[in-house]
């Protein structure tokens, strides 16, 4: 039980510094777009930066807050059947969901894990005007499913009684 709460507190640490990192690429992106306003429409000098900043400061803060949202429980849920069952058979269906939730986050983090070798090994770069390695960027999507794969597995190895009744979620 000791490993369980390392893991626990280990993917609470890393959620909470992705949460911040994301936070601010999107007070990055804020002035980012700014800039560009003021530059473009004050003084006829677009920048060349600003679009291609912002779009991979956007694809890094949303999957560097996957996990944020799969640990408070904000995912979206279609709760028609557990309404239906008893506290108990549904505490059951949701760890189990829990569990299926892992199994495709742990996936899709291995499928993006090959596809990020490969674009490291061959080398691949986005297709901007600053271009930049694309595995910097994929690594985000990687993470963030893995993260939360870790959270749906915590939440599943995980008594019904530490359901946060605030959010709705799980601490």
């Amino acid at each position: 039980m000791r490993q369980l709460e390392f893991i626990r507190r280990l993917a609470n640490a890393l959620t909470t510094v992705g949460v911040a990192v994301a936070s601010g690429a999107l007070c990055v992106i804020v002035v980012a777009y700014c800039y560009e306003v003021v530059s473009r429409y004050f003084f006829n000098y677009p920048t060349l930066w600003a679009s291609d900043l912002v779009a991979f400061l956007l694809f890094i803060s949303i999957f560097l807050m996957i996990p944020e949202v799969t640990r408070s429980g904000g995912h979206v849920s279609v709760t028609l059947l557990g309404d239906r069952l008893s506290e108990r058979a549904n505490d059951r269906l949701q760890a189990w969901l829990a569990l299926l939730s892992a199994v495709a986050c742990f996936a899709a983090a291995w499928i993006s894990g090959l596809e990020n070798v490969r674009q490291f090994v061959h080398e691949i770069t986005t297709v901007s005007v600053y271009p930049i390695p694309k595995w910097i960027l994929s690594c985000t999507v990687t993470y963030g499913f893995a993260l939360s794969g870790t959270h749906f597995l915590l939440i599943f190895l995980s008594p019904a009684a530490i359901r946060d009744s605030k959010t709705g979620g799980f601490t």
